[in-house]
C-alpha cells in the first residue's frame, strides 16, 4: 500500500473507524511523523477543524444551536474535515467522499429515528424515514 502523503511504500497501515465507517489509512514513517506533529492541540490542524471556514459553512446553511441540521452537520461534515486535515485527500474519487458523508448522515438519522420512536413521535419518525430513503436513493449507500 502506498503512503497517502508522498506515494512511497507505507509501513504504518491503520484501519480507522469513525462511528462505524471504516477507512484504510497508510503512511511512511516520515509522513506519519508530520501528521502526528500537526495533530497536536494548538497546531494548525486542530485549529482548522473548527476554523472560520467551518463556521462560515454552518452560517451559510443558517444553522443555529437548536437546529436538527446542525447535528447532522456536526456528525458528517466536521469528521470529514477532520479526516482531510489530518490525512489529506485520500478519497478514491468524489463518489467515495460523497458516500462517506451519506453514511454518516444515515447513521445520525437512524439514531434520531430511534429517539423519535422511543418518544412515540411517529410523525417525526416518518419524516426521518423519508430523509433516510432520499439519501439512500441518491447514493451508493445501502
Amino acid at each position: 500500500m502506498k503512503c497517502l502523503g508522498c506515494d512511497r511504500e507505507a509501513f504504518h497501515i491503520y484501519k480507522v473507524d469513525f462511528d462505524g465507517v471504516e477507512k484504510m489509512i497508510a503512511y511512511c514513517s516520515d509522513c506519519l511523523r508530520k501528521v502526528m506533529i500537526n495533530s497536536l492541540p494548538g497546531t494548525k490542524v486542530s485549529t482548522k477543524i473548527l476554523s472560520k471556514d467551518t463556521l462560515r459553512r454552518a452560517k451559510q446553511r443558517k444553522l443555529n444551536a437548536d437546529s436538527f441540521v446542525l447535528g447532522m452537520f456536526l456528525s458528517s461534515d466536521v469528521p470529514l474535515l477532520l479526516l482531510e486535515n489530518l490525512f489529506g485527500n485520500f478519497w478514491n474519487g468524489e463518489q467515495e467522499k460523497e458516500n462517506f458523508l451519506n453514511e454518516r448522515k444515515i447513521a445520525f438519522l437512524e439514531r434520531k429515528l430511534k429517539e423519535a420512536v422511543k418518544s412515540e413521535d411517529y410523525k417525526r419518525a416518518n419524516r426521518i424515514k423519508e430523509l433516510i430513503s432520499q439519501i439512500k436513493n441518491r447514493s451508493d449507500v445501502k
